[in-house]
Parts: C-alpha cells; sequence; structure tokens
C-alpha cells in the first residue's frame, strides 16, 4: 500500500473510530481525503479501509460507513461534503507531498 494511503489511514485512524457513527466534522474529513486521493489518481479503496479497520480494531459500524464512502468515490460516484473547510490545507499538503516523494503516477 502506498505510503500516502497509509497517512489517509492514519488521519482517519486518528478520529473516534470506536463509535458506530462518525462525528459530522469526521465524516467530511473522511471524504475529503478520499476525493483528494482520487484527484491525485491514488483512491483509497473499500479494501484498504478495512485492512486497517481490522488491523486496530476499529467499529465495524463505523469501517462499514467509512469503506463505504471509499467505494463510492473511488468507482467515481458523487458524496456530498456538508463541510468541507475540515479537511484542512495541512493535511492536503502532508498528502500531495506524499505522492510526489513517491513518484506516483496522478491522473
Amino acid at each position: 500500500m502506498p505510503a500516502v494511503i497509509e497517512k489517509a489511514l492514519d488521519y482517519i485512524g486518528g478520529m473516534n473510530t470506536s463509535a458506530s457513527t462518525p462525528h459530522s466534522m469526521d465524516e467530511s474529513t473522511a471524504k475529503g481525503i478520499f476525493k483528494y486521493l482520487k484527484e491525485l489518481g491514488v483512491p483509497v479503496s473499500a479494501a484498504d479501509v478495512t485492512a486497517r479497520a481490522n488491523q486496530e480494531g476499529w467499529n465495524t459500524e463505523f469501517t462499514k460507513k467509512v469503506a463505504g464512502w471509499a467505494a463510492k468515490i473511488e468507482s467515481g460516484d458523487r458524496v456530498l461534503i456538508k463541510n468541507p473547510e475540515y479537511f484542512s490545507s495541512y493535511m492536503q499538503e502532508q498528502l500531495g507531498a506524499l505522492v510526489q516523494a513517491e513518484h506516483l503516477p496522478t491522473e
């Protein structure tokens, strides 16, 4: 798994993953991360999310929701990001730098 996807999942792992439903701020952040990485040509898959969730013991319902968003965005479906400001420019810079450092192909 590319380091940029690992970092993205680190951000999500920092959320309250023991809750059955992600907080609205966390939902917007996760969707923003997935959308941004898809735009960079490095989409996060539902399998990536599920593997990390199983490894770290995330709540099953939380995992289903987040993996569902990843799958939706990876397939090109639209998602509503209610509070896009929660996906910070700092996160964008960190993820973008990892894509550049790994010389991953971008779309």
